[in-house]
């Protein structure tokens, strides 16, 4: 813009908001337009809030073919720089996974093997659904006290009021737990012809969103709370896409392959206002993967395979979109891989 247009912009501004000492201030933020929330902070962690993430050796079988079977539960309450263990949770159950709070912080749901039985390689029949409560410090086995049985209960989300949890179950289906209640629901109904996974409620609590399948045939879908016909999301055709979270500004995060030949992992965004796809300018370049994206204070927590500066294994990194250089969290991270971010801004109750 020219400095003639810029003079005859602050005239004619100056005119309408009145010749008062407002007006040079009216037409500079005119000119600005209004200001990304993040283009002028510094990536950092926050100093408020809980982060919850799980590590483990292996998920099943190492390289050398040992089963470790050794998931475990982090959680960080800031402004503290290391995460700690719950031991409540230590004490009931072993390779715990896939932490998610509740909307208010309270409480949090996650996967589990109970503590016990010796497990073989049959071990994923045995997984249960888990709420820790943080105001009271008890521990409650959902699928024990629904009386699910033998089926494979995974992937536990809450629904926004904290009424419910959506979860997988059998490696087929999602299904809806009412946990005053216990009254279990099914959500679809088509069995092993599609494996649904790692559901998440939309803020609004009217949608699900999920991926289905896996490898080429993974794509992501949202479908009614009450049940319904599914909608694709994403599903370029022979790459796979999976984990959708939601961030704090109406996009939805998920993880894709950078191409049908190349299947290194890369975080990207959909715009639920318009449908439209990018990937995060932070992705790596030289073949690491770069998957399990959460929102963290309108920022991108997220887990990375790539060596540089890493700990071993997986490890944690915060990230801007917008930015090539994410933050290396190495004094949250573990030695082993360090995977599934949640974050919430409440801090409530304890962790010991």
């Amino acid at each position: 813009m020219n400095l003639l247009r810029i003079s005859l912009l602050t005239v004619l501004l100056a005119l309408f908001f009145g010749c008062s000492g407002d007006a040079e201030k009216n037409v500079q933020e005119e000119l600005e337009g209004k200001k990304s929330p993040t283009r002028f902070r510094k990536l950092a962690l926050p100093l408020t809030g809980r982060l919850a993430f799980h590590s483990y050796t292996a998920y099943d079988l190492d390289d050398s073919g040992q089963r470790w079977l050794d998931g475990r539960i982090h959680v960080c309450d800031f402004p503290a720089k290391t995460a700690v263990t719950i031991p409540e949770i230590e004490k009931h159950t072993i390779h715990a996974m896939n932490p998610i709070f509740s909307r208010n912080g309270a409480q949090m749901t996650f996967m589990a093997l109970p503590i016990g039985p010796k497990y073989g390689a049959d071990w994923p029949e045995a997984f249960d659904l888990f709420v820790y409560d943080f105001l009271s410090g008890e521990l409650s086995n959902i699928s024990k006290q629904a009386g699910l049985g033998p089926s494979i209960d995974e992937d536990p989300v809450f629904t926004p009021d904290g009424g419910s949890l959506v979860f997988k179950r059998n490696r087929e289906d999602l299904w809806m737990i009412n946990l005053k209640t216990l009254r279990v629901q099914a959500i679809t109904a088509d069995g092993k012809r599609n494996e649904e996974s790692g559901p998440r409620i939309s803020p609004d609590g009217q949608w699900i969103f999920y991926w289905n399948g896996d490898g080429v045939g993974a794509d992501i879908y949202r479908i009614p709370v009450t049940g319904g016909s599914a909608e694709l999301l994403a599903g370029l055709p022979s790459i796979q896409e999976m984990f959708p979270v939601f961030m704090d500004n109406g996009h939805l995060a998920y993880t894709r392959w950078t191409s049908p030949l190349q299947h290194d992992d890369e975080i990207y965004f959909l715009d639920l206002a318009n449908g439209t796809h990018r990937g995060a300018a932070f992705n790596s370049t030289n073949g690491a993967d770069d998957s399990d994206p959460f929102a963290i204070n309108n920022w991108v927590g997220f887990s990375s395979s790539r060596t540089e500066n890493g700990k071993g294994g997986w490890d944690l990194y915060l990230g801007d979109p917008n930015s090539a250089t994410p933050v290396h969290l190495r004094q949250l991270s573990t030695s082993r891989h360090d995977l599934g971010g949640t974050y919430t801004p409440s801090v409530v109750g304890r962790t010991k």
